[in-house]
């Protein structure tokens, strides 16, 4: 009786001590939100990824509902330090990459590029978990994140630099971001309810109803903070739908301004009245194959000029993006940009600067 109590007793004791231990080991993994545009614009999706070794193309999306191109993804999590030493972190990306260990900022490649090879070194203390962020964005085409490391006590250290040796950071090293404790609500006391106080004689203003407004989507890549109108102006409002025309080819040498492609005000996401129009134009092109279209963007004056040449190389981009996932083929577009090189009316005169907010198609 004795020794079957006594067993029971270390039974227990054990599976008290293994859950216990299980309970506080980290989930592996990372934290990863996805997001649509390339400035973590608008959030779309959280998962747990495994590790950081990602090559998406045009068959899948990198998450559901994420588009294919122009997005950006932010994995959060722990890094585990097995021994003390130097730690070499390396990244295969296409197009933008930053990292974080231990709030120290690793790598820094935030630009467009091909897929393209970076190294970060920094020294760690053995058998402790660091904080790890890692941040990623995709311009046009290609999708490329592969995070890498080497350990001090790896002899193969020197040969990272020329990507013959290399490896992928493992899940058994990553963990979940820890979450933090809620606070426990504590019932307040009831008291006696005082009565309630005569509101003095205040004026009260009628004129801005309060409401709840929703965060502005943050486009630090593009936005333009000096201007509030909206990026488009149509001319007159259409009361009822017109019919489609069919869409005619300009002549060679001549530019066609595409007035039904209208985007996002200081974004380069297309709205969708845009679409039944690009629609027609992917139409054409697709019954003339030998045809080769140039794409440009254009903005007004407005704001820094760097971002404008940016702005605009991207909704040319994204008119071209839309073309292809309609089925035409990639080789027959050339997208740019020209900010507000080019303008076609006086940027000076407020009511025309809307005016030379316009993406172009040109034949080549």
């Amino acid at each position: 009786m004795e020794a079957s109590l006594y067993s029971l007793i270390v039974g227990l004791s054990l599976l008290f001590v293994t859950g216990h231990t299980l309970a506080q080991k980290p989930v592996s993994g990372l934290k990863g939100e996805y997001f649509n545009g390339p400035n973590f614009e608008k959030k779309v999706c959280t998962r747990t990824d495994p590790q950081i070794n990602f090559r998406w193309d045009w068959a899948s999306e990198p998450a559901p509902g994420v588009q294919r191109e122009y997005f950006s993804v932010r994995w959060t999590g722990k890094l585990y330090a097995p021994t003390s030493g130097v730690y070499h972190f390396s990244a295969l990306v296409d197009d933008g990459v930053r990292v974080w260990v231990g709030n120290q900022k690793v790598l820094d490649e935030w630009r467009k590029q091909d897929d393209s090879n970076f190294i970060g070194s920094i020294r760690l203390r053995g058998k402790q978990w660091y904080d790890l962020k890692v941040e990623y964005y995709n311009d046009w085409k290609g999708s490329v994140i592969q995070l890498f490391w080497a350990q001090p006590n790896d002899q193969r250290i020197g040969l990272i630099s020329q990507s013959i040796y290399r490896t992928i950071i493992p899940g058994d090293y990553l963990a979940l971001p820890t979450p933090s404790r809620k606070p426990v609500a504590v019932r307040p006391a009831q008291v006696a309810a005082a009565p309630p106080r005569k509101a003095a004689n205040q004026p009260i203003d009628r004129s801005t109803p309060v409401v709840n407004a929703p965060a502005k989507k943050s486009l630090a890549a593009f936005a333009r903070v000096s201007t509030v109108k909206a990026d488009h102006e149509p001319a007159e409002a259409a009361s009822e739908p017109v019919a489609a025309k069919p869409f005619v080819m300009p002549e060679r040498g001549k530019t066609l301004v595409l007035q039904q492609v209208r985007f996002e005000q200081s974004s380069y996401v297309l709205l969708s009245e845009s679409f039944p129009f690009l629609n027609q134009l992917a139409k054409a092109l697709k019954e003339n194959p030998a045809l080769r279209i140039e794409i440009s963007g254009h903005t007004d004056n407005v704001g820094d000029p760097r971002l404008n040449q940016t702005l605009s190389e991207y909704r040319a981009k994204q008119v071209a993006s839309y073309l292809i996932r309609q089925g035409v083929a990639e080789g027959r577009l050339e997208a740019r940009g020209y900010g507000s090189t080019r303008p076609l009316f006086d940027n000076s005169i407020a009511a025309e600067q809307a005016r030379n907010r316009r993406v172009e198609i040109k034949l080549l």
